[in-house]
């Protein structure tokens, strides 16, 4: 407001409906449940947007209780909008490191897999499982394909030899050279139901089985000779493999699934405790967050609270305190640096509440540097002598007298009519014990103040000295005045009060004496009978009361004579 030309950024902007979110928009809020679904997440009181997991972190997660300890509830999170529609009010977000420029949620340490490597994982799982049928089926035509063969080979002779068909091994020698008869294949029509495309990829599967065993018949030099046994064992290692390792698959997802159906059948129960321990945890959260009495323990609780008051200087004070109590000094600054854009510039002594605390962290924990340029932007943004008169005081309360001195020379020259930077000095010289400095100062005060403020600074500067100086002197000042200015009711007032304190009871009764013999108007003649009356009461005598008694009837009477004459 004082410098129009300075366009401070609100870096929390208030989101009040959905029509101000904008898809690619980074957005702060809080963590607010978390479902099936995904996260939803709170933009205010009044909008929730929906993380999904795959854009929660770029890490796979199959247990979702990993998000609720990694994102509890009310945390604060930037993240960046993917979607608005606004007919149905729904906002997907993003957490991603790519989306939000943050550290992703999860950590590193966690050894989680990505979300790339898991469907590639998957893909291949499912290719596998494809081929298990086909496996299986393969291994039933085989075998009925090769009893087939040997059937249709030896069923004429068997019957004149009377012997029974064998399958081929060492001892016939002509029976292995049988081959079985294929059926020759045609390519595939438009109106082809996929069984003759089966029997293609089973014609390439078996010529790379013949390629192979032909390549395996061939031996190399220096190879041992292979033991020959009958037909049931495979020399090929990777078929055996694979199949055993189907098998296992097969074993182990059945039992996986027999496992889940128990799982399902006996934690029925424990789901339903287990949700009414998260409730009665939930209830316990909320009673502390609403508890007005609880104190912030972290910054989240800080950054709720702010957000929940963002003019309350005592909040942002509190919070640069917590930072200062661990030594986190630039974390102090930060928050000392955001509560000044955030708060409305319509509040001016919460903001100078602020531009204060932050004099005093600099004071204290920066350079002389540090705080002139603080000094310097206070200066501008706020009321110039609020901020000296401050700065003075935090000088003083560190015992940098020299520092303060010369501020005051300074502020003596800037601000010559104002009353309070004369008074404010002193006190300040009287603290030190110099009085005869003070006794200098109010001639130049007088000197340089209009003469209406004459009699009102002398009775300030001799309650100064009344307090921390000569109350000799200080008496000399009231007489003067009250001789000056006798019908000064106020100043009356105020050198009874300090007699009162400081003074001897003979001295008071004689300020007594003297103001109840003074012309003045009956209203404030009867104030000051009253309070010599009550005077008497509590430090005097019987017969110092009747006396006050009957100087006030001669009062009445002359008085109401001279009304009459």
């Amino acid at each position: 407001r004082l410098n129009p030309k300075i366009n401070s950024k609100v870096e929390d902007i208030e989101i009040t409906s959905i029509k101000e979110v904008k898809k690619g928009q980074l957005v702060r809020g809080y963590v607010k449940s978390i479902t099936a679904s995904g996260v939803f997440f709170g933009l205010s009181t009044s909008l929730l947007g929906r993380i999904l997991f795959q854009n929660v972190s770029p890490y796979f997660v199959q247990k979702h209780s990993l998000y609720e300890k990694y994102l509890p509830e009310g945390k604060l999170l930037t993240a960046k909008v993917l979607g608005v529609n606004k007919k149905e009010k729904h906002i997907e977000l993003s957490l991603l490191p790519e989306d939000t420029g943050m550290p992703s949620v999860l950590p590193e340490s966690l050894g989680l897999p990505q979300y790339g490597a898991e469907e590639e994982k998957r893909e291949a799982d499912d290719e596998e499982k494809r081929e298990e049928p086909k496996l299986k089926t393969k291994r039933r035509r085989g075998n009925s394909e090769s009893g087939q063969v040997y059937g249709s080979d030896c069923t004429g002779q068997a019957k004149e030899l009377n012997c029974c068909c064998h399958p081929p091994s060492p001892h016939f020698p002509l029976l292995q050279e049988v081959k079985p008869k294929r059926k020759k294949i045609f390519p595939a029509d438009e109106n082809d139901s996929g069984i003759e495309v089966y029997y293609r990829e089973e014609d390439e599967d078996d010529q790379e089985k013949e390629a192979t065993k032909k390549k395996s018949k061939v031996r190399k030099p220096g190879e041992a000779p292979r033991l020959q046994v009958s037909v049931g064992f495979t020399w090929d290692e990777d078929n055996a493999m694979d199949i055993s390792v189907l098998n296992l698959k097969d074993e182990s997802s059945e039992s996986e699934e027999e496992e889940d159906m128990q799982s399902k059948k006996q934690t029925k129960k424990e789901k339903e405790l287990e949700k009414q321990k998260k409730e009665k945890e939930l209830c316990k959260v909320e009673a502390a967050l609403m508890d007005p009495g609880r104190q912030p323990q972290s910054a989240d609780d800080f950054d709720r609270l702010v957000l929940g008051s963002p003019n309350s200087s005592i909040l942002w004070l509190q919070y640069m305190a917590f930072h200062l109590q661990a030594t986190e000094i630039e974390k102090a600054r930060a928050v000392a640096e955001r509560a000044l854009k955030t708060i409305s510039f319509r509040e001016e002594q919460e903001k100078l509440n602020v531009w204060v605390a932050l004099l005093n962290l600099e004071n204290m924990y920066g350079t002389e540097e540090a705080l002139m340029k603080v000094f310097e932007r206070a200066v501008q943004y706020n009321e110039p002598l609020k901020v000296f008169q401050h700065l003075c005081d935090i000088y003083a309360s560190s015992e940098k007298y020299k520092q303060a001195e010369e501020l005051y020379h300074t502020m003596l020259k800037r601000f010559r009519q104002e009353k309070s930077v004369w008074l404010k000095y002193a006190s300040f010289l009287l603290k030190q014990g110099q009085t005869e400095a003070t006794h200098r100062l109010l001639e130049r005060a007088l000197k340089a103040l209009p003469t209406k403020e004459h009699v009102d600074v002398i009775s300030r500067f001799a309650q100064l000295e009344f307090h921390s100086g000569d109350t000799e002197h200080a008496k000399a000042l009231f007489e003067s005045t009250l001789s000056s200015y006798p019908k000064r009711t106020d100043i009356w007032s105020i050198y009874m009060d300090i007699m009162i304190k400081h003074g001897s009871q003979k001295e008071v009764r004689d300020i007594f004496e003297r103001v109840i013999h003074l012309s003045l108007a009956p209203k404030k003649m009867k104030f000051f009978f009253k309070r010599y009356l009550d005077y008497e009461k509590k430090f005097g005598t019987a017969e110092s009361v009747l006396a006050v008694k009957r100087a006030a009837l001669e009062y009445v009477e002359t008085k109401s004579s001279l009304a009459d004459t």
